[in-house]
């Protein structure tokens, strides 16, 4: 017997993640859709595939799922408050928002994150109540800043220990 949403959400909550925003292109409106997610991941290095999941009833759902391409901006420790944007339920979010895009693949990006990667969809796995959007890494670069961190419904960044001998 599985365990219980209560049980499922403590254990989420204990797991420390790296805070993303994945967008995509609208259909032909030139409208941009995004959505934070803590879900974000690689998954191979060759070919080099990330991969991030949607729960089935958010607002950007059939845009990310019916795209060809998207792209991923790993936040700075500066950008809580962009997560928290794009956290937000409604399409106004982006209105007020500045995107520059991909180099490579033209997706929107997040100015000044961590990392940015611009991808195309390669596969969307269905499964429980999200699906899973695989994309094929066509160009990344990243910065030096540090990254935002979301861990027990807080952002946070990283503190590295002092080195070990």
């Amino acid at each position: 017997m599985p365990i219980s949403g209560d049980a499922y959400k403590q254990l989420g909550r204990a797991a420390a993640g790296a805070v993303s925003v994945v967008a995509t292109n609208g259909k032909s409106d030139g409208s941009i859709l995004a959505l934070t997610v803590s879900s974000f991941s690689t998954l191979s290095f060759d070919p080099p595939l990330v991969m991030f999941a949607i729960q089935h009833n958010a607002d950007s759902y059939t845009a990310m799922v019916e795209s060809k391409a998207f792209g991923v901006s790993l936040l700075s420790m500066e950008q809580a408050d962009v997560a928290q944007l794009f956290a937000s339920k409604g399409s106004a979010k982006t209105q007020n928002t500045t995107f520059e895009l991909g180099q490579a693949v033209p997706v929107p990006l997040i100015p000044h994150a961590l990392a940015h990667i611009e991808c195309t969809t390669s596969q969307v796995v269905m499964s429980g109540d999200h699906v899973i959007v695989i994309g094929l890494v066509e160009a990344a670069r990243t910065s030096q800043r540090r990254p935002l961190l979301y861990f027990a419904r807080q952002y946070g960044s990283f503190t590295p220990l002092p080195h070990l001998e």
